[in-house]
């Protein structure tokens, strides 16, 4: 395993000098490449030294990082500051500040560091220097900030340096944005804040709100207010926040709205301690909120990083067959291949890296990610199968040679005055796969059967030869982009309108359409994260809408519960009504003989699941397909 130590030195000086007033005595920017001005040492003599590299296609926030790699060692790292002249400053409120990652799994994401501060920058002071920070890194799998209290080494010249040891065979170490500088007294940083995007009416829903303490006084108390644009919510809120501490705290007024609101809400830190912010250029941040007038009908997006590289890749075919067949109406599942695979989409595999740490591993909704086996997925599926949606999302599709034109339809609940995040997307994918080379093989670590039983992969060679190996839910296309389609939902929309969208498409000679699917999907580009997805095979989507048939089938309630009814007219011609599942699975046929007189069938759901279905009503000349959800 490749062993690496991860500094990023990422220190935008403009933005924060105008962000925080105060006064900042280091900063070093290593977007440039130059490392001249650090003192390396190599302790362990293994010819390893710090490097930049470029990591933002991983973590955006740690933009461009020096690295120091280790293949196989137990790395003895150090990299050294030049010197930090603290004269002048005050001694009750200098502080050294860094944050750091890791890109391990938990399984190896335990990497040690330790922070030295010191009047000398040779390795023997280094060597004998007490750390004033150690710390084996926990799974987290996100940015960390640590603050250190640099009051004793005032009024001296100081050089700052991070060692990264006893890390045997771990993964990837990150640092970043390393600042010394002098904090004002009472200041807070409103980090984030959070609540429900969505809600239905008369709900109550907490406004959850992240703050940092960047001042050298202890925080006590808060003062926050959240306006919607016609009243203030104001509120002192208790609380004990030391020196770089972070903390998340509820604001006591709950957001509840009795009928449909589109609300931009502001929320404010307006006091400290009971005075004034001394630095109030962040202490504001604002959330967008909706209220549905009824929740749309969920499906979750499950996207699976594997390879046939991947000797584990194998437990997240079998979570992604369990899951699709366990609920395929309320599923919609894909396996996005990465790496050294034939099967792999670039685009897809760059932007899947966000939100995904290994291989395999799977992400819902992209809001969450989990290991792909059965019962994390099932796990997963119980914890947000129940979130609500604010669209229903259907489609249809017309097709000419390969040509694929598919008419995306989007009925909102709730009121959009500026929309400008809501997009829809379209991601192509095939069942059925296969290859001759060996570049198909799957490497598969449950071979022999000593990891336990994987669905029949035990009982499988390592690796699997192509010849035995069939690829199901495979990414073939991102229509529309992995952010979705820009302006494919417009900015201005009332409850209850249904929208439509065109995308197009062409079926590659090399894929079968009869094994594709069509997953329509509504993203919220702020964040990626999918707010509801939809799918049906190529040729369930592909219907021929007869307008006089059209006129004369009524298909009612929609949604239904126990039962629904099919409105027939008088017809000389035989009726055959399919009802298939998103996977274009049959689950219910009937047949009627030609009606003398209209009629109204009522068709049992009792034994169709919750979710979503097509409903076709053909005759020898014409067919209609229309969109049925079963709710339970």
């Amino acid at each position: 395993m490749k062993k690496r130590t991860l500094l990023t030195l990422v220190l935008l000086c403009t933005i924060l000098s105008t962000s925080k007033a105060q006064t900042i005595l280091f900063s070093d920017n290593f977007s440039d490449g130059d490392i001249s001005d650090w003192t390396q040492y190599d302790a362990d003599g293994d010819g390893n030294i710090w490097n930049v590299e470029d990591i933002s296609s991983i973590f955006p926030e740690f933009g461009n990082s020096i690295t120091s790699s280790s293949d196989g060692l137990n790395p003895d790292n150090y990299i050294v500051s030049a010197p930090i002249n603290l004269s002048g400053a005050s001694s009750t409120n200098l502080v050294l500040e860094f944050s750091y990652n890791t890109l391990g799994l938990p399984i190896n994401c335990d990497d040690t560091y330790s922070v030295y501060i010191t009047t000398a920058n040779d390795l023997a002071t280094l060597q004998a220097a007490t750390a004033v920070y150690t710390e084996t890194i926990a799974f987290t799998g996100e940015k960390q900030t640590i603050s250190v209290d640099l009051s004793s080494y005032s009024n001296q010249t100081i050089y700052v340096t991070f060692r990264h040891y006893n890390s045997q065979n771990k993964f990837k170490l990150l640092l970043d944005d390393v600042l010394v500088r002098a904090l004002l007294t009472e200041d807070v940083i409103l980090d984030s804040v959070s609540a429900n995007k969505f809600s239905l009416p008369s709900t109550d829903n907490t406004l959850s709100m992240t703050i940092t303490n960047d001042g050298s006084n202890s925080i006590s108390s808060v003062e926050a207010n959240w306006n919607d644009g016609s009243s203030d919510n104001i509120a002192t809120i208790n609380t004990n926040i030391g020196t770089g501490e972070t903390v998340t705290i509820n604001h006591p007024s709950l957001i509840n709205y009795s009928g449909v609101v589109d609300k931009n809400i502001t929320v404010t830190i307006t006091a400290v301690n009971g005075i004034a912010d001394s630095n109030t250029s962040n202490n504001v941040q604002n959330i967008r909120f909706n209220t549905l007038s009824q929740s749309g009908t969920r499906a979750l997006l499950i996207e699976e990083g594997t390879g046939t590289w991947c000797g584990w890749c194998p437990r997240g075919a079998v979570g992604l067959d369990y899951i699709t067949t366990t609920y395929p109406n309320t599923t919609v599942s894909i396996a996005v291949h990465c790496g050294n695979d034939p099967m792999k989409i670039p685009e897809y595999e760059t932007s899947i890296a966000s939100f995904i740490l290994g291989y395999p591993e799977a992400t819902i909704n992209r809001v969450t990610n989990t290991d792909p086996s059965i019962s994390n997925l099932q796990v997963a599926y119980n914890n947000y199968i129940n979130t609500i949606t604010p669209a229903d999302l259907d489609f249809s599709s017309t097709i000419s040679g390969n040509d694929l034109t598919i008419t995306a339809e989007a009925t909102f609940y709730s009121d959009f005055s500026a929309n400008n995040f809501l997009r829809l997307g379209l991601i192509m994918i095939e069942n059925g796969v296969t290859g001759t080379d060996s570049s198909y093989n799957q490497a598969n670590n449950y071979a022999g059967g000593s990891s336990g039983a994987m669905g029949g992969y035990e009982n499988l060679p390592n690796p699997v030869p192509a010849s035995q190996m069939v690829y199901d839910h495979v990414a073939r296309a991102l229509v529309g982009g992995f952010d979705g389609q820009v302006n494919s939902v417009p900015t201005t929309m009332s409850n209850g309108q249904t929208i439509q969208y065109d995308f197009n498409y062409t079926i590659p000679e090399t894929s079968d359409p009869d094994n594709m699917y069509i997953a329509l999907v509504l993203i919220d580009s702020r964040d990626r994260s999918i707010l509801n997805a939809t799918q049906k095979s190529i040729n369930s989507s592909l219907s021929t809408l007869d307008s006089k048939l059209a006129s004369e089938v009524k298909i009612y309630p929609n949604p239904a519960s126990d039962t629904f009814q099919i409105a027939l007219k008088a017809s000389n011609e035989n009726y055959n009504i399919t009802v298939t599942d998103m996977l274009g699975r049959t689950v219910l046929t009937k047949k009627h003989s030609p009606l003398s007189n209209a009629k109204t069938i009522a068709v049992s759901t009792h034994q169709l699941n919750a979710g979503q279905y097509i409903v076709t009503i053909a005759t020898p000349t014409a067919s209609y397909s229309k969109r049925l959800v079963i709710n339970k």
